[in-house]
């Protein structure tokens, strides 16, 4: 992809989108149990010995409280719902280019 064709997808918000994004595919790149096993954490597991696991994971443009943040909602099986927030402080001092390797 050119990068003329980067900076259309992403835009003014390279960083959020980006950051988003990753954290995204991190967390649906493997099982729970696994990402927890790699990551040297516990694991969590229901009642019956079986791994909790990701039912949905969707990014969102807001936190819901009308900020720019951006993030990823996270559904498990064990029927809890966490919202990781992508949040901004500060902005990069000089210019930044997009570019795949």
């Amino acid at each position: 992809m050119p990068d003329d064709d980067l900076a259309d997808e992403f835009g003014e918000y390279a960083h959020e989108d980006i950051l988003q994004a990753l954290v995204l595919s991190l967390l649906t790149s493997a099982d729970l149990d696994e990402l927890c096993d790699d990551a040297d954490l516990p694991q969590l597991t229901h009642d019956d010995g079986l791994p909790v696991t990701i039912t949905s994971a969707r990014t969102y443009r807001d936190a819901g409280v009308l900020t720019l943040d951006r993030g990823v909602w996270l559904e498990l099986s064990d029927g809890s719902v966490f919202g990781l927030t992508v949040g901004i402080s500060r902005r990069p001092r000089g210019e930044v280019t997009l570019r795949r390797r």
